[in-house]
């Protein structure tokens, strides 16, 4: 997964995944779930972007929220411990704003509400990603607030620019006229 180019071979790869992940007779592999979200941990942060986004994360999201509700406490905190190492190696990845509110936050705030009744600990350090992540996707948004506002101003500056230009055409349409514009005034 981490070096596959060729989409036909990652499609199938993503394929079997799928069917592990989502084919009822697999629900209850625990150890099957495991291993899964320790590959996804181990090669998330070199796969093709595509896959990762659009595959890893909301798989991933899916198994922190089926986390929830697992009643097996051991269970519990082996799945919970995974999807930490999985999140922490995700979240130095370039992630769009959509997959991160969409699958990633949603994720990890699930992760968290394990975490803070199975290890304090790592709550910490869950609430402090979530933290990041939170203000990341508002500076984004704040960023394309100022793009927009910039592309208002150099909209108003085109137009003071025209209407500059256009006097000035005016201005250099008699000869005369253009010698007295640079002429100090008496």
């Amino acid at each position: 997964m981490e070096t596959v180019t060729q989409k036909e071979l990652l499609e199938r790869v993503k394929m079997q995944l799928a069917s592990f992940l989502e084919d009822p007779q697999y629900q209850d592999q625990h150890s099957l779930h495991m291993e899964i979200i320790r590959t996804f941990g181990r090669v998330g942060p070199n796969a093709e972007p595509r896959f990762r986004d659009d595959f890893v994360l909301p798989h991933l999201h899916k198994l922190a929220l089926a986390n929830n509700s697992q009643q097996v406490e051991t269970k519990r905190i082996d799945i919970a411990t995974q999807l930490f190492e999985a999140y922490s190696a995700l979240s130095c990845c370039f992630i769009s704003e959509e997959v991160m509110i969409n699958h990633f936050l949603p994720g990890l705030r699930c992760l968290r509400t394990d975490m803070e009744q199975l290890s304090p600990e790592h709550e910490v350090i869950l609430s402090s990603m979530v933290k990041e992540c939170e203000i990341k996707v508002e500076n984004r948004g704040m960023a394309d607030a100022q793009g927009s506002m910039s592309i208002a101003s150099s909209l108003v500056g085109e137009d003071a620019k025209t209407k500059f230009l256009s006097k000035m055409g005016q201005l250099t349409t008699s000869g005369a006229m253009l010698a007295n514009v640079f002429q100090r005034k008496k």
